[in-house]
């Protein structure tokens, strides 16, 4: 491998990555406490509030499948910093901006900006690392950024209660300087100048045709974003789910999210541990196996139950994304795999399906399961029994097509 600089001590390079990747996460989870607020300010409906959603992860979707092709050719750490300085710029659009329409512009810009840390910071980890320890690598990275989901509601709602919903995005903007400056001063080029891709149409549009013609490639990358639209509808209606399902106040959001933070990060450090032990086919498996089991529990118990009980409605939520986490990190390089040579094209191409998913089933399909926690969770099923049946079928024809091996003389 070949940088422009030394790498920084492997700790500090998942601190960084971790902290980057934090940074789309936060941007949703932290103002959703604010939804009731910021209806209330503009007079709003539940729906018309959800474009602050919907705009945003759109915005997100669509330079997801840029970020990673720039820094293919202007290198990792000049195309994160552009995008720190915009998401900063947006956020303070938001904070500041006098009516609606000014907010879903920042909201807008944020989106824009916001995927870059955790789609470069995948192609950087393909730069750094190899095999298991790429794996173990990705691993890390999601139980450091899983981390922000659990205080980013707690945050957001004490700060839409005592300073307004404005002040969730002056924070925001701070989180972003701080990220700048880690990258700033911490964060090396690891892709040197003689492996960059020339900025040109012709040379870019190959670049896609190569990613977009891999057969394998495509198929496990729709699958895997059928699999985040199932998850989208649990982001989507946290806030109907929260304070009128579950009846909690707004400050109340660690009720949902505790959970889930405690089942991404476990989720992700099993993975990590286990990179080196099973072979990566077993580990999907065994985290389709977890995704299923939750399933099963929330749609048996929220199917029965006449009242819920708080804590019984959201620890099926937690194994849900407990099982998510496990399988996200073998799951994303088996894909990216496909195509090495591209990482940062590739990345751009999986994660822009992703955001696809997410972004259309968060702001437009979420409110469908408004008001009913079994709703909810046949909406997570669904998108577990299609990405399950989905990537299963892709391998097994993968497999089938493979040439025979030539038998020795």
């Amino acid at each position: 491998m070949q940088t422009t600089t030394t790498i920084p001590r492997y700790p500090v390079m998942v601190l960084i990555l971790g902290a980057l990747a934090c940074i789309g996460p936060m941007s949703i989870d932290a103002y959703l406490p604010a939804f009731g607020a910021i209806g209330r300010d503009f007079q709003l409906t539940p729906e018309k509030t959800q474009l602050t959603l919907g705009l945003y992860m759109l915005a997100f979707a669509f330079m997801t499948l840029l970020h990673g092709t720039l820094s293919d050719s202007f290198g990792r750490r000049r195309v994160i910093l552009t995008a720190l300085v915009v998401y900063i710029a947006g956020s303070l659009v938001a904070a500041l901006g006098p009516s609606f329409d000014w907010l879903l512009a920042g909201r807008i810009c944020q989106g824009l900006s916001a995927g870059a840390g955790m789609v470069v910071g995948q192609a950087i980890v393909t730069d750094c690392y190899k095999g298991p320890v790429a794996q173990k690598t990705m691993s890390y990275i999601i139980m450091v950024f899983s981390v922000s989901p659990a205080f980013a509601p707690i945050i957001g709602g004490y700060l839409s209660e005592h300073t307004g919903w404005r002040g969730v995005f002056f924070f925001l903007a701070g989180l972003a300087v701080f990220s700048a400056s880690l990258c700033a001063f911490f964060m090396p080029e690891t892709l040197s100048p003689e492996r960059r891709q020339a900025f040109d149409l012709s040379v870019l549009s190959r670049n896609y045709g190569r990613v977009i013609r891999d057969g394998q490639f495509m198929a496990r990358a729709v699958v895997f974003g059928a699999l985040f639209g199932g998850f989208a509808f649990l982001i989507g209606a946290a806030p109907d789910f929260v304070t009128h399902v579950l009846g909690l106040a707004e400050t109340d959001f660690g009720y949902l999210f505790i959970p889930i933070v405690i089942g991404l990060t476990s989720g992700s450090f099993l993975a990590a541990r286990l990179s080196s032990q099973l072979p990566s086919g077993r580990l999907i498996g065994f985290a389709y196996l977890m995704l299923g089991l939750s399933c099963l529990i929330n749609l048996t118990y929220t199917g029965l139950a006449t009242d819920l009980n708080v804590y019984a409605a959201v620890i099926p939520h937690g194994l849900f994304v407990f099982g998510l986490s496990l399988g996200i990190p073998t799951m994303t390089l088996r894909i990216l795999e496909r195509v090495p040579e591209l990482s940062g094209t590739a990345a751009s191409v999986l994660g822009f399906v992703q955001m696809i998913f997410f972004s259309v089933v968060s702001g437009w399909l979420a409110p469908l399961v408004y008001g009913s926690a079994f709703r909810l969770a046949v909406a997570l099923s669904i998108g577990v029994v299609v990405s399950g049946l989905g990537w299963a079928l892709v391998g097994f024809l993968a497999n089938r097509n493979k040439p025979a091996p030539v038998p020795k003389a």
